[in-house]
């Protein structure tokens, strides 16, 4: 009886040794990689579309008031950050540049700003990154942009942050072992 019950204990000892080098792995690291990210959502109001005249017709005159509109943009993977990590690399400062920029000159042939109304970012991890139940990873990768977004010229009174760990992941595209 104690000899199996000592058999059990060292077969669980191994086996836990043996999943936990395989959790780690680098391919298994590159596998998850796009859980590791941060989404940013901008809200806010632009003024309505100007109309486009009709042939043979005088322009309309433009429709006093706004519309409501919303910018996405998700710096992820190793582009945005490293393994266990929140520092914002240069792909993820590329992608938030391109958000701020939106926000400041229109998308597309709209070329009128987006008065921002708010910014909410949500900051993620991979499950091979986390402690069970601990955002700090994922709280820091979003207060890392919240910085940035600051720096860029977002008003910090309308940012609101969130750590949410490995909780949300996005399901993997590829065959991860």
């Amino acid at each position: 009886m104690r000899t199996s019950k000592l058999g059990l204990g060292l077969i669980g000892v191994v086996a836990t040794g043996f999943l936990g080098a395989c959790a780690t792995s680098p391919e298994q690291i590159e596998c998850f990689q796009p859980n590791r990210r941060v989404v940013v959502e901008i809200a806010g109001m632009k003024p309505k579309p100007i109309p486009k005249p009709e042939a043979g017709k005088p322009a309309p005159k433009p429709k006093p008031g706004v519309v409501a509109a919303q910018l996405k943009a998700m710096p992820q993977g190793n582009s945005a950050f490293d393994f266990k990590s929140a520092v914002l690399k240069d792909g993820g400062k590329a992608e938030l540049d391109k958000l701020v920029k939106s926000v400041a000159s229109g998308v597309g042939k709209d070329t009128r700003p987006l008065a921002v109304g708010s910014v909410i970012i949500s900051g993620h991890s991979d499950r091979l990154e986390a402690d069970e139940g601990d955002n700090a990873l994922s709280e820091s990768r979003a207060k890392t942009v919240m910085e940035y977004l600051v720096s860029k010229g977002i008003n910090p009174k309308l940012i609101f942050w969130e750590g949410v760990g490995s909780r949300q992941p996005i399901p993997v595209t590829k065959f991860c072992e």
